[in-house]
């Protein structure tokens, strides 16, 4: 079982995460923006991240950039993989600058991707591939 935080605006989205996660068996924590999930990782070590890009009060970009800074202080926080869900273009070069050389990375997935293909990706990695 893993601790997998689940980091997404919408509840329903959140909500459909958490049942699909739970189901496979693993212990689901839910953020509805950056700031909940920065929260969320003081509370404890998460093993695995699902992550929104636009969010209010912190996007998930800022949030990364932030734990960054956090992993310096605290290592445990770094290199928590982690996957990007989004509506917008995530060949963007934005997007693809600040995600691709933040440790823990994997992928980024359309936000209308079924739970289940991200869960498929979670558990890859956690068995130690990409």
């Amino acid at each position: 079982m893993a601790k997998i935080l689940i980091v997404d605006d919408e509840p329903a989205i959140r909500e459909l995460f958490k049942y699909v996660f739970e189901d496979a068996g693993h212990q689901v924590a839910l953020a509805n923006d950056g700031l909940q999930a920065l929260d969320a990782l003081q509370g404890g070590a998460m093993d695995f991240m699902v992550l929104d890009v636009s969010m209010p009060e912190m996007t998930g970009m800022e949030m990364i950039v932030e734990l960054g800074r956090r992993a310096v202080r605290e290592p445990r926080l770094n290199n928590i993989p982690f996957v990007v869900m989004t509506g917008e273009n995530f060949m963007e070069s934005e997007l693809n600058k600040v995600f691709a050389r933040a440790p823990g990375f994997i992928c980024f997935f359309p936000k209308m991707i079924p739970p289940e293909r991200v869960l498929e990706k979670a558990e890859e990695v956690l068995r130690g591939g990409h």
